[in-house]
């Protein structure tokens, strides 16, 4: 895919609404109740549905670089080890031993092969168990019958998509849809992982998600820190995958001005620089891209509907440790973590607090988050609801709040 010709489509319609004061919109604002935050059995049944059941972007093939690497996920409660064994595909197990459950790998390395810490057991990096330690005293066994359990895990466009159990479907093109193409022309199985930071704060998993999807806020809660880099209040917005459950928001930058007195012939790839990428999978990823770098956000349920986890992963998309603009990576990562630690969700800890009243029975999402909507309804559709509108507030009309 051109890349140039995609960010060009991009700048055309962000400049219309350059021009016009517009933004991508919804038909209406969208009114909901705020127990969607707060009520624990919808928690329970999201963590049974959605995070279960349904596949999770858990790396990208760069952090399993080269035959022999392995890469551990505990984020969910179920220990997963991913390997690349020695023909270069990508395996994910359970991160147990078949003798007594013993964890085998932590972190992330290179390994030839998989020893157990407890009794010494040997599988290779397909899963299948070579050694059984002392074996003349163990007794005799059917070593097939021990090998590690599997778990469903595919690789493709640089991402690698796993399953919390042996009966998740996994597609990595039906996830991303028309957007696949895109996502390759990102070559994100090239990138140098930079650092990595992780939140658990006092607030809804959800609700610290908002602050990644929408522009709205950007001027007001962001103007120390953006105001003057981002135009506020404006993006285009794009759904992809199943039932367009998952999203892309496109915020122009201030420097997109100066491209209307440059004409389209001469736009070059140094257009990426006048807008920012951000990328929600569902149901818990916030994929930022840019010409410098990616920012991958994977966001947690708590063991409480207000508590959450955020685990932060910052990488270069050049192989020199240099953005495009030459931004130090480090530099870059500890702007973003101050950014979303000391404004993003510093607000997010404090809306909690209010729902927790109990007083503040609806959030409203209007027009111009559209992309608020979209993902609310598809959580509601993914634990088997039906996602219902409360009525809106409206002039004239006195509505309990």
């Amino acid at each position: 895919m051109d890349d140039v010709k995609v960010y060009k489509e991009i700048i055309k319609r962000l400049l219309v609404h350059v021009d016009n004061g517009t933004v991508d919109s919804a038909p209406e604002a969208y009114r909901q109740p705020t127990s969607v935050y707060t009520d624990p059995t919808l928690l329970a049944q999201e963590k049974a549905t959605i995070f279960r059941d349904e596949p999770q972007l858990i790396c990208f093939s760069s952090d399993l670089p080269e035959k022999g690497s392995f890469f551990t996920y505990d984020d969910l409660g179920v220990p997963v080890l991913l390997t690349r064994d020695n023909d270069g595909k990508v395996n994910a197990f359970l991160n147990a031993c078949t003798h007594r459950a013993a964890r085998l790998k932590e972190g992330c390395g290179k390994t030839n092969s998989l020893s157990c810490p407890y009794h010494a057991w040997g599988f290779d990096l397909k899963g299948k168990l070579r050694a059984v330690y002392e074996e003349k005293t163990f007794g005799n066994i059917e070593k097939s019958l021990y090998d590690l359990v599997r778990l469903p895990v595919e690789e493709k466009y640089g991402m690698i998509f796993a399953g919390m159990h042996p009966d998740v479907k996994i597609s990595i093109d039906e996830i991303l849809g028309d957007m696949a193409p895109v996502f390759e022309m990102w070559d994100l199985g090239n990138t140098s992982f930079v650092n990595t930071h992780e939140w658990k704060l006092d607030t809804n998993w959800k609700l610290a998600l908002d602050t990644f999807c929408e522009g709205y806020h950007f001027l007001a809660l962001h103007k120390n820190t953006l105001g003057g880099i981002s135009i506020g209040n404006m993006s285009v917005f794009d759904t992809f995958g199943p039932e367009g459950r998952n999203h892309r928001l496109a915020f122009p930058n201030e420097s997109i001005k100066r491209l209307k007195d440059i004409p389209e012939a001469d736009w070059s790839l140094d257009i990426f620089n006048d807008f920012q990428l951000v990328h929600f999978i569902y149901p818990n990823i916030s994929l930022l891209v840019s010409p410098v770098s990616i920012e991958f956000f994977k966001l947690y349920p708590g063991d409480t509907p207000g508590q959450h986890r955020t685990i932060f992963r910052s990488y270069t998309r050049a192989k020199d440790g240099k953005g495009w603009d030459g931004n130090d990576p480090q530099a870059h990562f500890e702007f973003i973590c101050k950014v979303v630690d000391e404004e993003d969700y510093w607000v997010s800890a404090n809306v909690m607090k209010n729902l927790k009243t109990g007083m503040l029975q609806y959030s409203t999402f209007g027009r111009n988050e559209p992309a608020l909507q979209n993902m609310h309804k598809a959580f509601l559709r993914g634990i088997g609801q039906t996602p219902v509108e409360a009525p809106l507030a409206r002039a004239g009309v006195k509505v309990s709040c």
